[in-house]
């Protein structure tokens, strides 16, 4: 629905999802209203749109921190973290115009209330929700109006300031990491991430490679 709004910007909302997905066709389970599950119509400028997955990430922290003091960590180029277990995920799709810049959709999906018998069962050393992590249940409108609120600062913020924000919170700096670009496996030392939100990873063999969010997957 958010792909024929007419509104921009909109905020679209569902209580469930019955096909939820992540990015790389990755499912995300959303079939029960145990989180926020939304989807922001945007119409972002050329430099906003390559940081639109970091923007979001730090909108989404910045939303559960503002409503319950947890610290959170980032995930290149998509996840927010507590503990190093999932607790949302941010995925960007773009709505193509004839002569003018794309319109973006930025999908989150971020897990409130649910406790471990509510993750399938292969997800739950991996996956917590707000619940879990603070020991109480945020409503979806409140959590929804800070992310929006968040959002909407973020998106007025300079973007190497952005940047700079999210290697504070970016927990996998200095970390060797394993990736796969096509049918390719890169492993290396996650370096920075760069102006245009691309990862910098240092290879084996000393050289550089910098990678862009949409080209990248992470192994299971």
């Amino acid at each position: 629905m958010a792909r024929k709004a007419k509104d921009i910007p909109s905020a679209w909302v569902a209580e469930i999802q019955t096909a939820g997905r992540g990015r790389q066709g990755h499912r995300w389970v959303s079939d029960r209203a145990f989180g926020l599950w939304c989807s922001v119509l945007l119409e972002p400028t050329a430099k906003q749109l390559p940081l639109l997955s970091i923007t979001g990430s730090l909108a989404a922290a910045d939303a559960v921190r503002s409503l319950t003091g947890l610290e959170i960590l980032l995930k290149w180029p998509n996840d927010v973290l507590y503990k190093n277990q999932k607790l949302a995920g941010l995925l960007v799709e773009t709505v193509a115009r004839p002569g003018r810049l794309p319109l973006a959709i930025l999908g989150l999906g971020l897990n409130l209330a649910q406790q471990a018998k509510d993750f399938p069962r292969e997800l739950r050393t991996t996956a917590i929700s707000l619940r879990q992590a603070s020991g109480r249940t945020v409503p979806r409108a409140q959590m929804l109006a800070a992310f929006l609120d968040a959002l909407a600062n973020r998106l007025l913020q300079p973007p190497a300031e952005m940047i700079e924000d999210f290697c504070a919170r970016w927990g996998q700096q200095g970390r060797v990491l394993r990736i796969r670009s096509g049918e390719c496996g890169f492993e290396g030392i996650a370096e920075r991430v760069n102006d245009s939100g691309h990862l910098c990873l240092r290879l084996s063999d000393g050289s550089s490679r910098v990678f862009a969010s949409g080209e990248v997957d992470f192994p299971a």
